[in-house]
């Protein structure tokens, strides 16, 4: 009787044949090892001009909320999430600047800015100084570190207008954060959108 495996180093088996890029090798009944595939950065083909009715779900909060609170959403849900990096000061770059950004295909926009050592959103009058721009796919990859920011830009899936010093700073501070800052159910949400969208 060949013995079943439920288990490696504390890990559920198809937990962690679930975890993208995860090769688990069995031989004579054991796990001999657990690898790394290496990911490959396919390039997304364009969305087409009428996308399924997934984003459009996606849009409806975004109708729902009056305009000027989009950015106070996002700048509580984000000093929640990037509150060690806040506390530390890494963000000290957006101080007195607008960073906007633009969820091209919800037709979302957001401005924010650095306000007493935390996030904040900026006043819709005020001209953004750096511009991220993309589709909430590109967006969700990257806060999931499902791909890093150079292959967004490089490849123009983030798009990046404005001052440029200012926008390498947020792409180097994009690029420094471990996985994991989203609360689990957080996690599991965009997750589950990123497989969908």
């Amino acid at each position: 009787m060949v013995p079943v495996i439920r288990s490696w180093k504390g890990h559920s088996l198809t937990s962690l044949k679930s975890i993208r890029g995860v090769r688990v090798v069995v031989s004579s009944g054991n796990v001999s090892r657990v690898t790394r595939k290496p990911m490959l950065n396919i390039p997304h083909p364009p969305l087409p001009a009428r996308v399924p009715c997934l984003p459009q779900l996606l849009q409806l909060p975004g109708k729902l909320l009056p305009r000027s609170l989009h950015s106070q959403v996002l700048s509580r849900l984000l000093n929640r999430v990037l509150q060690e990096p806040l506390k530390n000061d890494e963000l000290w770059f957006l101080a007195g600047r607008v960073l906007q950004v633009e969820v091209t295909d919800l037709a979302l926009d957001y401005r924010l800015t650095l306000e007493n050592g935390r996030l904040a959103a900026a006043s819709p009058g005020r001209t953004p100084d750096v511009r991220f721009g993309g589709t909430a796919r590109e967006f969700l990859a990257l806060a999931l570190n499902r791909e890093d920011p150079d292959t967004l830009f490089f490849q123009r899936r983030l798009q990046l207008e404005g001052d440029t010093e200012l926008g390498l700073e947020i792409k180097n501070f994009l690029y420094s954060l471990e996985a994991g800052l989203l609360p689990a159910p957080v996690q599991r949400i965009a997750e589950s959108l990123l497989e969908r969208l």
